[in-house]
């Protein structure tokens, strides 16, 4: 049994974390590449587009309630976190099997929007769940090149459901393509049930197997340690430091996100399948680079020189595109894009979760990650009123100045180790 524990098989740790973080890609590959993509092509408005997305990415909000869930209840005998891993995977399973039963999601936007609704609070404890796990049972000496393989996967996972989904889009249409990504998911949920978190767990609820005895070392036993755990956990500096820098990257994220299929489909004449192929081979590319060098570059230059770097260059290609503005800047931006903010985000990763403490990892990691998440949901709905303001050039001065923000902010980071909070 020892074989198949993530806490006793480095490999297996690797392997695992590596799937679930590719399995994350599905669903936003969909939601935030293909869906967007597919309603721009049906004549949707940038306001259409905007609220989609931004309805769509409202359920990240449900970290704050979901980080503490999962710190606090679980089903012992299977574990402190794969109970709630297999929940989030069935839950994003169904949801992209339900979206099958529409017709026509471009004429049915609002039930189309519930879809992609459900599809993200899914997610969220999927995500939640994946992130504790992780910080509970990678060693710190494994954490830079494991959050390397981790967002490297996702991003892998993001550019082969894109491309995919979008050629299945084309030849079988909407319905074959989230069926599809239903059964994708369903056997990632099956490979997540054939191992345990620790030795001696069971498999499965009625399978052989009982509670590890170090399981519970690091749990609170009330809402209001938990509480207590993260008001402290966020009063460090560092950790405050790292809130704003995921409030800036989640606007980055969100505003780029609804922009470019604007720029591409609908002012530049791209095709929806030429700019999904585009962005899923994009993120292809920059998955190998974040998963080989990525951990690598966190080791060799720090946290600071890293995220200062990338985010800096972010900014220069944006003010770049907004004096150029013609398809093949265009093209070349979203290039640096993606592969720039591959390593933005490995790089965070790695530095949050080196400064959340043990007994409140989700919930500290998950406050975190939903400041940047609900940023994200607005920065989505920006583009209708700041297009209609002064157009794409405004929203790419604007993308620009939040990436230098960021910048500043990680230039005055310095790390904290948090302390164990008390049992």
């Amino acid at each position: 049994m020892t074989a198949w524990s993530l806490r006793d098989n480095r490999r297996l740790r690797f392997l695992m974390f590596g799937t679930l973080y590719a399995a994350q890609g599905i669903p936003d590959a969909m939601v935030l590449i293909v869906f967007p993509a597919f309603l721009a092509a049906s004549g949707a408005s940038a306001s259409v587009i905007g609220a989609f997305l931004a309805t769509a990415m409202l359920p990240n909000a449900a970290k704050l309630l979901v980080g503490p869930l999962i710190d606090r209840l679980t089903y012992w005998p299977m574990g402190r976190r794969k109970p709630w891993l297999m929940a989030g995977q069935a839950g994003i399973a169904c949801s992209f099997a339900a979206l099958a039963l529409l017709d026509d999601p471009a004429k049915d936007i609002g039930l189309f929007t519930a879809g992609a609704f459900a599809i993200t609070l899914s997610t969220v404890f999927q995500d939640v769940a994946s992130d504790a796990t992780a910080m509970d049972l990678i060693p710190p000496s494994e954490q830079g090149r494991a959050n390397g393989i981790m967002w490297g996967s996702k991003t892998l996972g993001t550019a082969g459901a894109a491309s995919a989904g979008a050629l299945i889009l084309a030849i079988h249409g909407f319905q074959a393509m989230v069926v599809a990504a239903s059964a994708m998911l369903v056997a990632v949920g099956c490979l997540v049930a054939m191992v345990r978190e620790r030795p001696g767990e069971r498999l499965l609820p009625w399978t052989r197997g009982a509670a590890a005895p170090d399981a519970g070392t690091c749990h609170l036993q009330n809402w209001a340690s938990i509480i207590g755990a993260l008001t402290a956990a966020l009063r460090r500096p560092a950790a405050q430091r790292l809130i704003l820098l995921s409030v800036t990257i989640g606007l980055i994220s969100g505003m780029t996100g609804a922009l470019a299929p604007m720029l591409l489909v609908s002012q530049f004449d791209w095709s929806q399948e030429a700019y999904a192929q585009l962005r899923s081979t994009l993120k292809l590319v920059s998955g190998l680079a974040g998963m080989v060098v990525g951990g690598i570059l966190i080791d060799r230059l720090g946290h600071k020189v890293v995220l200062v770097t990338a985010l800096a260059l972010i900014a220069a290609a944006n003010i770049a595109l907004g004096v150029i503005m013609e398809g093949r800047a265009a093209t070349s931006y979203l290039v640096a894009f993606e592969m720039l903010m591959v390593f933005v985000f490995i790089t965070f990763f790695a530095a949050t979760m080196r400064q959340c403490a043990p007994l409140i990892a989700a919930t500290q990691f998950s406050f975190t990650m939903v400041c940047g998440n609900m940023a994200m949901s607005l920065g989505a709905a920006l583009l209708g009123p700041v297009t209609a303001l002064g157009g794409e050039p405004l929203m790419l001065v604007l993308i620009a100045a939040v990436a230098m923000v960021g910048a500043a902010t990680m230039l005055r980071w310095q790390p904290d180790r948090p302390d164990h909070a008390p049992s």
